[in-house]
């Protein structure tokens, strides 16, 4: 059991207390609540941020030093407690080629405890010259040393089992939300002029360069020549919001109703106020917000990407088209705009099934069962 454990958790990539919000820094928290839930001690050991957005050697470097004299203040401070306070096993979340974790490999192995990863992962950056190598090496140095590796999806568990050359260190983790304590929102006002029997079509993300543009570019092309009435709600903001608003000019501005940035809970809202979620989830790694808006009843509208699969079962909580196909995913729209029934049902579903298999009690007891066994009483 982990009651009464000391875990000291770190995440490479940001702080679960970023003040910029992503699934990334909601994964962590909830990961934090669940071990909360186990009855550990869990501490946040470290701050400092491994990420980079860019390759260039010298940002290597700076990086990698700074995170070794994290590494060693931390042991410096750690060797000073009494036996009673030193953490009993560390916990990475998701070190990878943009954020290698150099601190907790030094820490684990100066402190004699074990070494756990979650999310543990090999990402697409890099292109035909792999431009990442370098960033990739470390990473995986410090991925080679970990005791146990707790793993979202199967393309993660191929890539460890592949480079570990084993797969007795992996073990399966669904991803999961805090859906116990989330209770279905009130819904926002609606724009006056909207007609309430057309349905309502919501997606959120950040507005910045990269996936994001792309997800979006998707769902603008998606809606172009749509045979079927709807409304559309845009929840999010970012330095590409103008791009973004732009390539979806040719739909009617009058059906369209940006939020910009609104606080988590106003997210929910929004949700609730809608009858589809859409967002194409292109090289999506997981999609916690699939989880969020399933909570909320809505039908999911995406393709068959990556991580999506994990929290959207097809045919049941939502239609997936085969990726880049776009016709698929447009069709798709129409049969969950045309179907109010098909949506209630899929709504219905989608939050039973997060609550029965996503949910964080579900996670908590995963954690304290194969978390346990590495400690030594």
């Amino acid at each position: 059991m982990l009651q009464n454990k000391n875990i000291a958790f770190y995440a490479p990539i940001k702080p679960p207390d970023h003040h910029i919000p992503s699934g990334d820094r909601l994964i962590a928290q909830n990961l934090l609540k669940a071990l909360e839930i186990t009855g550990a001690n869990v501490e946040l050991a470290s701050k400092y941020i491994a990420y980079s957005k860019r390759h260039s050697c010298e940002i290597l470097a700076e990086k990698k030093s700074g995170a070794l004299a994290e590494a060693n203040r931390l042991i410096e401070y750690y060797q000073s407690l009494p036996k009673a306070d030193l953490p009993e096993l560390w916990l990475t979340y998701h070190p990878y080629c943009k954020a290698p974790d150099w601190i907790g490999a030094e820490v684990s192995k100066a402190l004699g405890i074990p070494y756990v990863t979650i999310e543990a992962a090999r990402t697409g950056q890099g292109g035909e010259e792999d431009l990442w190598k370098d960033w990739r090496e470390e990473a995986q140095a410090g991925i080679k040393t970990v005791d146990l590796h707790l793993v979202f999806k199967p393309s993660d568990w191929e890539y460890l089992s592949s480079l570990l050359g084993t797969e007795e260190n992996l073990l399966e983790l669904h991803p999961f939300i805090d859906a116990e304590n989330v209770e279905l929102a009130k819904p926002m006002p609606l724009p006056s002029h909207w007609d309430s029997s057309i349905p309502v079509l919501i997606t959120t993300g950040m507005m910045r360069k990269g996936k994001k543009l792309k997800n979006f570019n998707i769902l603008a092309d998606a809606l172009n020549n749509l045979d079927t009435g709807f409304n559309l709600i845009v929840v999010g903001g970012g330095p590409e919001e103008q791009t973004i608003r732009t390539s979806f000019s040719s739909v009617d501005a009058s059906r369209i109703h940006w939020t910009g940035l609104v606080e988590h809970q106003e997210v929910l809202r929004w949700m609730r106020s809608s009858d589809v979620f859409v967002w194409p989830g292109w090289k999506e790694p997981i999609g916690m917000v699939y989880l969020e808006a399933q909570l909320q009843e809505l039908p999911i509208v995406a393709y068959k990407s990556m991580g999506v699969p994990l929290v959207v079962e097809d045919q049941h909580t939502g239609l997936l088209a085969p990726e880049d196909n776009i016709e698929a995913l447009r069709q798709n729209l129409c049969d969950l705009l045309k179907d109010q029934s098909l949506r209630k049902s899929m709504g219905a579903n989608g939050r039973a099934k997060v609550l029965s298999k996503h949910g964080i009690k579900a996670a908590a007891s995963r954690l304290d069962e194969v978390l346990s066994p590495l400690i030594i009483s």
